[in-house]
């Protein structure tokens, strides 16, 4: 969650730093043997804004948060992946796709934190939030074995979205991928419902959890 010099981007990280600390206090204080979140910038840059030890989990995890929240204020049913953005003149790859962090994240957390209409400025603001651990192999190689049904690559599904304005999604196998023109950036997304993503994850929580 490291900001970066991306359109909007300072907004969206002070409300991801802000679901942070939601999760210190309501997840990891609560669910998992240890945690420490990461404030050196070349960790995060990495792709590792927590390690973490889980009861249920081997091994220490070390995860990348990523959270919807610019759809707080209503329910959604997928979770946007990120495979490029556009930076200046620039086409950047996104997370997703980003090999250089593909050895050092373990999971995803992915998180849809609700809020009221307002949006998210503090923690009080989050009412509850849906939080999915994923294993980055895990997920990764169900996207392969999806995309195993596509003529085409992920590449060329992002190509054809950028070059034909008159086009805003495109299927890659049985997925969806879409761009979002309305947005500086014109992030180009990989989309996947909620229902796969719960089938997929190591772990689950509905917070805050008054049981624990």
């Amino acid at each position: 969650m490291v900001s970066d010099s991306r359109p909007a981007f300072g907004r969206d990280s002070r409300r991801e730093r802000i679901v942070g600390d939601f999760l210190d206090a309501e997840l990891y204080e609560k669910f998992f043997t240890s945690s420490r979140r990461m404030r050196d910038r070349d960790m995060q840059l990495s792709g590792i804004d927590v390690i973490a030890v889980s009861p249920n989990l081997s091994g220490e995890l070390k995860i990348d948060e990523k959270a919807a929240t610019s759809w707080s204020h209503r329910e959604i049913h997928t979770f946007a992946f990120e495979l490029s953005f556009i930076l200046g003149d620039r086409e950047i790859g996104g997370w997703f796709l980003d090999k250089d962090k593909r050895g050092e994240t373990t999971h995803w957390l992915c998180t849809w934190p609700r809020s009221e209409n307002k949006g998210i400025s503090s923690v009080s603001d989050i009412l509850w939030a849906e939080a999915l651990l994923i294993e980055v192999r895990k997920l990764r190689n169900w996207v392969r074995r999806m995309a195993g049904k596509a003529d085409f690559t992920i590449e060329e599904a992002i190509t054809s979205l950028r070059s034909d304005s008159t086009i805003s999604e495109v299927m890659w196998g049985n997925l969806r991928v879409i761009i979002s023109r309305g947005l500086p950036e014109q992030p180009v997304n990989l989309l996947i419902t909620k229902d796969v993503l719960r089938s997929l994850a190591s772990d689950s929580w509905k917070l805050p959890d008054d049981t624990a």
